[in-house]
């Protein structure tokens, strides 16, 4: 995972109405989505403060090309 030098300036302005429905529960999936691309499932559950590496297998779904790369 990269950050750009000054993230702030590469994001536009999102469009009318775009936040309308957002919980903060479309925030805490879309990070563990996130985390879950550079994270083992284990790792996933201590980060996010699960209990059970079952609620962490929701959001971890590692694609083929990621399992590859981490393999060497």
């Amino acid at each position: 995972m990269t950050l750009a030098a000054n993230p702030v300036k590469q994001v536009s302005k999102p469009a009318e109405g775009a936040f309308e429905n957002l919980r903060f529960h479309d925030l805490r999936h879309e990070a563990a989505s996130r985390l879950a691309e550079e994270l083992q499932a284990h790792e996933l559950v201590k980060m996010m403060g699960w209990k059970t590496i079952q609620m962490a297998m929701r959001y971890y779904h590692p694609r083929a090309e990621d399992l590859a790369r981490k393999l060497g």
